[in-house]
């Protein structure tokens, strides 16, 4: 394996290699992203085009790293499949995927019907498009997104089917004033996303505002026919949702921001808002009443946790490795906020060389020149080989580095996928309680033993 150094402006260390082939990787392919998002559109219902197999192994075992989120109305194991075998490997799979949509609309109740490609069906080169135009004139309209695993991975999964739900499913509507998409939460691969979208959802919708999320509401199809009609895109993430929030702008004349790291407790929440607001110029005098009313609460929380926090973890040293909207939103709450120590941060969900300079100006620009050391790494043997090189008591992680963990007697918290071993419905570090939460679930595990 080669070690390359890249100078940035910021004179940070990263770290990339050349390896084609990862241990552990900490990510699905594009099938995975896609099944992510359609599964989780309210009565969407997804239809594979994979070989046997592929869906169960996708759907269950990525969603049991998912902090063992169920299956949904209609997924998992009930999910319509054409099942590709050597037959439809030698004459090709069209006729299978024609009888299997035609059978899904028949037994399947839903408002739409989304076709999910996988890499079988994409190296025969079935013509997807061609078989679901012949499903134009149905009451309930059918789609289908190209999420051949070959393709990328789960986030590139995750674009390329919001994508396909923009020009398939939407058409262009009026402005609605202060209605705004909120993208950058990929179901599973973000394991808290279901209650991120809501502690986010609920405070722009405090601020004054409509919120349009797609997945994880009551929204269905109605809900991917708003988007054309938002006022402003928001994209809680360096990198991913971008190429989405780039479509709905060409395509419909959106605008968008991107706001770089999931904001965890009140600092980085308010400034959060404020973005928001003064990109949307929204009246002062209510969004100034509703952050004051929110800090006046979250800081009262964490002065109550306070005494615990000084009693066990002062200046606490810690590791995280993460996505990068995760890992730079924890480690700013608890250098700025809880005044703990950062040794190490670990980005494992490889973001684009163009948008890194972002990431480390977010973890460079901590309080009282607090600095770390900043690595960029997705394989699972090379991140564990980084934090055997630096001390620390506790590792927000994934269950990947929990047994390491164990093994020196550090205090391991699961947030990030694959998280085998907690269960995650509702649960979030972001927002105003974002910074208590995390503080509630680790500092737990450290004073037990007392």
């Amino acid at each position: 394996m080669t070690v390359q150094s890249i100078e940035t402006k910021n004179s940070t260390l990263e770290r990339e290699s050349n390896q084609k082939c990862l241990e552990s990787p900490k990510y699905s392919c594009a099938l995975g992203g896609a099944l992510g998002v359609i599964s989780n559109i309210d009565r969407v219902i997804p239809i594979l085009h994979t070989g046997q197999g592929c869906g169960s192994n996708q759907l269950l075992s990525f969603r049991q790293g998912g902090g063992n989120q169920g299956a949904g109305y209609m997924s998992g194991l009930m999910t319509p499949s054409s099942n590709l075998a050597e037959k439809e490997v030698v004459f090709g799979g069209e006729k299978r995927l024609e009888d299997e949509i035609r059978a899904a609309i028949e037994l399947i109740d839903g408002d739409a019907y989304v076709v999910a490609n996988g890499c079988i069906a994409g190296m025969i080169g079935d013509d997807i498009a061609a078989v679901v135009g012949k499903f134009a004139n149905e009451k309930t309209p059918v789609g289908y997104v190209n999420s051949s695993g070959f393709a990328g991975n789960t986030w590139y999964g995750y674009e390329e089917t919001f994508i396909s739900l923009i020009n398939q499913f939407t058409e262009a509507q009026p402005l609605i004033k202060n209605r705004v998409n909120i993208l950058g939460f990929v179901p599973y691969q973000d394991v808290f996303w279901r209650g991120n979208l809501t502690a986010l959802g609920d405070s722009l919708c405090a601020a004054g505002l409509d919120v349009t999320q797609v997945i994880g509401d009551f929204s269905g199809l109605d809900g991917i026919k708003r988007l054309s009609s938002a006022e402003l895109t928001i994209v809680v993430s360096p990198w991913v949702g971008l190429r989405t929030a780039q479509e709905l702008e060409k395509k419909y004349g959106i605008p968008y921001i991107s706001f770089p790291n999931i904001p965890v407790g009140p600092r980085d929440t308010t400034e959060f808002i404020l973005t928001v607001a003064r990109t949307l110029k929204l009246p002062k005098e209510g969004v100034t009443n509703y952050v004051d009313e929110q800090e006046k609460r979250a800081y009262y929380e964490l002065d109550i946790a306070g005494d615990i926090c000084a009693q066990f973890a002062s200046a606490l040293p810690f590791a995280i490795t993460a996505n990068a909207a995760t890992s730079v939103g924890i480690t700013r709450f608890l250098v700025n906020e809880a005044g703990f120590t950062p040794i190490v941060v670990v980005v494992n969900d490889d973001p684009p060389l163009e948008v890194r300079d972002v990431i480390l100006d977010r973890l460079n620009t901590l309080d009282n020149d607090v600095r770390t050391n900043i690595f960029f790494e997705s394989d699972s043997y090379a991140i564990r080989k980084i934090l055997d090189n630096f001390y620390f008591r506790v590792i927000l992680a994934s269950s990947q580095e929990r047994f390491s963990a164990q093994e020196a007697n550090q205090i391991h918290l699961s947030v990030t996928f694959p998280s085998f071993e907690r269960l995650v419905v509702n649960r979030t570090y972001a927002g105003y309680g974002g910074g208590i939460a995390i503080l509630e679930d680790f500092l737990s595990k450290f004073i037990m033993p007392y």
